[in-house]
């Protein structure tokens, strides 16, 4: 019920983070799930739930704040 996305390496997941917070979407940065501060360019995401206009607007924020990173 969720994905996890490797993204390119010059993406930072936790700043993308705080940056889709600012747009009121909600992810979760790889680093969260490691103890050795792995996975900053990794993100979970939840898939769990039916497929909207606004999920798809949502996705496309995302994309564009970690190009923005690169």
């Amino acid at each position: 019920m969720l994905l996890w996305l490797e993204l390119p390496a010059g993406v930072d997941t936790l700043k993308l983070h705080a940056d889709a917070l600012r747009h009121r979407i909600n992810t979760a940065p790889g680093p969260l799930f490691s103890v050795k501060d792995r996975y900053r360019n990794c993100l979970r995401m939840n898939c769990a739930m039916p497929w909207t206009a606004e999920v798809d607007a949502a996705l496309k924020t995302v994309g564009d704040l970690a190009k923005k990173q690169l």
